[in-house]
């Protein structure tokens, strides 16, 4: 009978387990894929909007300011553009957590040539996701909001 017992407890551990695949190994790039960040202050005559893009290595923007044309680009992760406008850009990737993305970027518009790194960070209030972009050059930060609206249009 005390066999039975143990047999019965095992299966019911084993049963009851739970199952420690979890996000908690997933890197930022993969944890927040296609989550569409908005820009803040929140404005009716400007919007510009990220979503980092898993499949692609990529990060898609869209920005509209009243009267202008509404732009919808995207960017590799890693890898070199040249754009008419904004020239030569490389870009790569620094290092990658759960929540933080640090990108490396160079570039070359044919007046100027720099670098500079770029940080994306997640942090959460239990209700709501909130993306802060820091820049290794200038004080600034960029706060953004997780929002349902698609990237581009």
């Amino acid at each position: 009978m005390k066999k039975l017992i143990y047999l019965f407890l095992t299966v019911l551990i084993v049963a009851c387990s739970s199952d420690d695949s979890s996000d908690g190994n997933q890197l930022f790039i993969e944890k927040y894929d296609s989550v569409v960040w908005e820009r803040l202050p929140l404005g009716n005559d400007y919007s510009y909007r990220i979503a980092f893009i898993n499949s692609s290595n990529s990060v898609t923007q869209y920005s509209y300011l009243e009267g202008e044309e509404e732009n919808c680009t995207s960017f590799p992760l890693q890898g070199t553009t040249n754009d008419p406008v904004d020239g030569i850009t490389t870009t790569s990737i620094q290092e990658e957590t759960e929540n933080s993305l640090s990108i490396f970027i160079e570039f070359d518009d044919g007046e100027d040539v720099g670098s500079y790194t770029t940080v994306f960070t997640v942090t959460s209030d239990g209700s709501s996701y909130t993306l802060t972009q820091t820049y290794s050059d200038f004080d600034d930060e960029v706060i953004y909001i997780n929002t349902d609206y698609d990237v581009c249009f």
